[in-house]
């Protein structure tokens, strides 16, 4: 009876822990926000879980039989009590943990031991971007060709692409066509990938970006890096991605410290590697947002 009512009591810990982080609003620092209905839906689960046990319990005060598994197994618990505390320890403690520490952001501590990506995605390589073509002129044609053409004809020379690229370069002449390119939450990896796929295209543009201040000693007093986790599934798998910031008083800024850049794109070597770099103009210090994470679109290029 007793091991029921303590199964029980584990059970109903996780499942409080679960509406708790709901509650609090916390649960977007553990899990992406599509993972969250699945997650409280799990609490539903516990519950029923943890009743079940109690009425094991009741049927054991009776004195009546629960129904078994018919696996053929024993499943009685070990009468060793060091065993048996040490077997629910293993649940009662991170339990403990998520009630008793305070819910933390990842940060530059973290992001030093995954590595931040500076040229957004991985999983997509590269396309130098062809030279803008002209169509040659025909001694018999007068009519010279639609401007419209010629600036299509440019685009795709521009951003070039194929079937795993196709959704970035149309990203990619979208943002091309405005005067600032803001990265936003929504579409921060894309954003980024998309940047660093057409380099070349972008040299120059103006750039607003925002997110923690994450340093390397490698990149030196006049550098550091704007960075946002991007969280996929939960927080365990969450990868940090940014942009190299060029700034002569880059030293005024600590790690972590949340910041809002914009300046013009251009390129520089960090650790052998040329990757996309702001020249800023101007940083200011902002508040942490109420989401510090970004995610994947699903949907992006659909």
């Amino acid at each position: 009876m007793t091991h029921h009512l303590i199964r029980a009591a584990i059970l109903t810990g996780f499942a409080m822990f679960i509406v708790y982080l709901d509650r609090t609003g916390e649960i977007i620092l553990y899990i992406a926000p599509r993972m969250e209905l699945y997650v409280k839906l799990s609490a539903i689960g516990l519950y029923a879980a943890a009743v079940y046990q109690v009425y094991a319990a009741l049927q054991k005060r009776m004195g009546n039989q629960t129904p078994g598994c018919d696996c053929e197994h024993d499943h009685a618990p070990s009468p060793s009590i060091i065993k048996n505390i040490i077997i629910y320890g293993l649940f009662v403690f991170p339990l403990l943990l998520g009630f008793l520490v305070p819910t933390g952001t990842l940060g530059s501590a973290l992001a030093s031991k995954k590595g931040v990506s500076l040229s957004g995605s991985a999983a997509i390589e590269r396309t130098a971007p062809q030279s803008p073509t002209t169509p040659a002129a025909n001694e018999n044609n007068t009519n010279p060709p639609a401007v419209e053409q010629q600036t299509d004809d440019s685009l795709d020379a521009l951003f070039p692409s194929d079937e795993f690229t196709e959704a970035h370069a149309a990203y990619g002449k979208k943002l091309y066509s405005t005067s600032l390119i803001t990265v936003p939450e929504k579409h921060f990896i894309e954003t980024l990938t998309t940047l660093d796929l057409y380099r070349e295209a972008f040299i120059g543009k103006e750039i607003e970006i925002t997110g923690f201040v994450y340093r390397e000693e490698d990149m030196g007093e006049e550098r550091f890096a704007v960075s946002r986790f991007a969280m996929n599934c939960c927080s365990a798998d969450a990868l940090p991605y940014g942009l190299m910031i060029n700034w002569p008083k880059a030293m005024d800024y600590v790690e972590d410290e949340w910041v809002s850049v914009r300046g013009k794109l251009t390129t520089s070597t960090y650790l052998d590697n040329e990757v996309i770099t702001i020249e800023a103009v101007k940083l200011e210090r902002i508040n942490a947002p109420e989401s510090p994470y970004v995610y994947p679109d699903l949907e992006f290029g659909l």
